[in-house]
């Protein structure tokens, strides 16, 4: 790990207690790495990838399960937390995209763009990563051409782990549903499967984005520390998913854009959403480093 020197005599000025220290640092590299442009960045690139991504996880997924029964599972976990206009809009495009190409060299062609599509936003999203990495110690940023190569290779590595903790959180919201319905008449029962069916979609959400931030490049943390951040990203999407429902309900949003409402709408979440997932980058970054600050000790004088 780099010198912190710098951030050892922080460490020294600060008057913030120090359950609030991390935090505070965690802003302020979010904020440094231009947290809230990288998510408009990703969110641009994210709808260009969302219709590949979704085909090929698709693909991936059909390997166990039903092609029909993951299309409609998946619009309808989407739907359950974007709501119906984007799941919509989402629909559409995975039919759009599945339309069959003439000839052996047009599906060829079709693949290439479908795959260098899908993995658009991971390469952004590696890029948003390194910045937050990098930050602070003096590691120099990759220029090679074949290092960008990588970052679509890599992108691939990201479709099949999601794919998996998808076919996973498919799996035990299918068993949760069934437990649901059984315990249709015992009030307490169903009240437990929804608490239950709350925490596996937020473990699923800190899941995702502890693999997302594990399989990054660059200097980062260790694996316990992503952990920790994976989980403070998974507490903040579960509690911001419910704030942004009820501003895109009260807000007339759809109502406004008119025919681009829903495109909006899942603009708007996939900026919430990377929003999130680099400020548990952040969370993960700031723990890492008050470690090493402890671990150091006292600034010389």
């Amino acid at each position: 790990m780099p010198s912190y020197a710098g951030l050892r005599r922080a460490y020294q000025r600060s008057s913030f207690p120090t359950l609030f220290r991390p935090v505070g640092r965690a802003v302020d590299l979010w904020m440094n790495a231009d947290g809230l442009r990288m998510s408009a960045a990703m969110s641009f690139y994210g709808i260009l990838s969302l219709a590949p991504l979704l085909v090929l996880l698709v693909a991936v997924l059909g390997w166990w399960l039903d092609r029909s029964y993951i299309e409609s599972s998946l619009i309808r976990e989407i739907g359950g937390v974007i709501g119906e206009q984007g799941a919509q809009m989402i629909k559409q495009a995975l039919a759009s995209a599945q339309e069959p190409s003439e000839g052996l060299l047009a599906s060829g062609i079709a693949f290439v763009l479908l795959l260098s599509g899908a993995t658009g936003v991971f390469a952004e999203l590696q890029d948003a990563f390194e910045r937050l990495w990098r930050q602070d110690t003096g590691v120099p940023p990759q220029q090679k051409w074949w290092y960008g190569a990588s970052l679509r290779v890599r992108g691939i590595a990201y479709i099949l782990a999601f794919g998996f903790l998808l076919l996973v959180s498919l799996v035990i919201s299918a068993v949760l549903s069934f437990l649901t319905t059984w315990a249709g008449s015992y009030m307490p029962l169903e009240r437990v499967a929804v608490v239950i069916n709350e925490l596996v979609s937020m473990a699923f959400s800190a899941g995702l984005f502890v693999a997302l931030m594990r399989m990054s490049a660059g200097p980062k943390p260790a694996m316990r520390y992503l952990v920790m951040g994976g989980i403070a990203g998974g507490i903040l999407f579960a509690l911001g998913k419910y704030l942004m429902a009820i501003y895109l309900s009260t807000a007339a949003v759809v109502s406004a854009y008119g025919a681009a409402g829903s495109l909006v709408v899942l603009l708007m979440w996939i900026y919430f959403s990377s929003a999130v997932l680099l400020l548990s980058a952040s969370v993960a970054r700031a723990l890492s480093d008050e470690a090493a600050l402890r671990k150091a000790g006292p600034a010389p004088a």
